[in-house]
C-alpha cells in the first residue's frame, strides 16, 4: 500500500501531499487522504497533473461524488461531474456564482447535510490575483474566550443565496431577487454546529444574512465580527495557484474564498464535490 507524504503547512491549517498521479487512487490511499483532510483541514497537491476521469473517480472513492447540476455549463467537464469555474462566464447566473465565491462563504449552507469535501483543480492559474484563501472554523471557534462560547450557543442564523447576492448590486432587480429565492431561499442552521467527533464550528459567511431574534444592525455587526476573528491570519491559508495544482478541504470545517481576478487572467479551476453525511445540529 502507498503511503502519502505528508508536510503541515502550520499548526492551525494545511498540509502538502506528496503523491504520484498514477497512485492516487490506489488500495488505502484514498482513506489517508481522508484522515490527513479531518486532521490538516486543507491538503495541497502540489503540481500534481490529475486528469479530470481520476478527479472523479477520487471524489466517488472520498465518498460519493454529487454531480455539478445548478452549474452545468456544457463543458467536457461538466459531463464528468466536475465544474469549470472561470469569470469568463458570460451567463449572468453563472458569472454571479463565480463572483460570490470572492466573499468568505461555507459550500452547502443551502442545505441540512452539507458537502463533505471540495476538491479544486488548477487548469491555468491566473496571470494576477486569483488565490483562494482558508480558514479553520474549528481552530477559530476553540480559541474563543469560553464566556463567547456560552453567549453563541442556542442562536441560529439564517442562510439565502439573497444574503450573499446582494453584496454583488445596490438595487437588485425584483427579477434577480426572485431567482435567487427559487434557487436557495432562507436557510436556518444552529450558529454552532457540534460536529459528531465532538468538535465545534461556527457555521457563518457570506449566505448568512441575520440571526433569529436579533435587529438587522446588530445581526450585522454579530456575524462580521466572527468572520473577523475566524479569518485572523493564525487561521488562514492562502493558496496562490501553479499549474496542475490540487486542492482538497474539508468543507464542514472551514470558511474559503478567491481573491479578485480579471475574467481575462485565464484562470480556470476544475472543482468536484463530495456529498456529505452530516448534518448541521446543535
Amino acid at each position: 500500500m502507498n503511503t502519502l507524504h505528508i508536510e503541515p503547512i502550520n499548526d492551525e491549517i494545511g498540509a502538502r501531499i506528496f503523491i504520484a498521479a498514477d497512485k492516487i487512487l490506489d488500495d488505502g490511499v484514498p482513506e489517508q487522504i481522508l484522515e490527513a483532510l479531518n486532521q490538516h483541514g486543507v491538503l495541497l497537491f502540489p503540481k500534481i497533473h490529475l486528469s479530470d476521469e481520476s478527479m472523479a473517480s477520487l471524489s466517488n472513492r472520498l465518498g460519493e461524488m454529487e454531480a455539478a447540476k445548478v452549474t452545468d455549463d456544457g463543458s467536457p467537464a461538466n459531463k464528468l461531474g466536475l465544474y469549470r469555474i472561470s469569470a469568463d462566464k458570460k451567463e449572468k447566473a453563472h458569472r454571479e456564482y463565480v463572483l460570490g465565491n470572492n466573499f468568505w462563504h461555507m459550500d452547502g449552507t443551502s442545505y441540512r447535510i452539507p458537502g463533505k469535501a471540495t476538491m479544486l483543480k488548477c487548469v491555468a492559474p491566473p496571470t494576477v490575483g486569483g488565490e483562494t484563501e482558508f480558514a479553520n472554523l474549528f481552530a477559530a471557534y476553540d480559541a474563543l474566550p469560553q464566556e463567547r462560547k456560552d453567549s453563541l450557543n442556542g442562536l441560529t442564523v439564517v442562510h439565502s443565496m439573497y444574503a450573499v447576492m446582494s453584496k454583488l448590486y445596490d438595487v437588485p432587480l425584483q427579477e434577480d431577487i426572485d431567482r435567487w429565492n427559487s434557487i436557495f431561499p432562507d436557510n436556518g442552521h444552529p450558529l454552532v454546529w457540534k460536529h459528531r467527533d465532538g468538535r465545534h464550528s461556527l457555521v457563518i459567511g457570506a449566505t448568512a444574512g441575520r440571526i433569529e431574534g436579533f435587529s438587522d444592525d446588530d445581526s450585522k455587526a454579530l456575524l462580521e465580527e466572527l468572520i473577523d476573528w475566524c479569518t485572523q491570519d493564525r487561521f488562514t491559508y492562502l493558496h496562490t495557484w501553479d499549474e496542475g495544482d490540487m486542492v482538497i478541504f474539508n468543507n464542514p470545517g472551514l470558511l474559503h474564498r478567491s481573491r479578485p481576478y480579471d475574467e481575462n487572467s485565464g484562470r480556470i479551476l476544475h472543482r468536484a464535490t463530495v456529498k456529505g453525511a452530516e448534518a448541521i445540529t446543535a
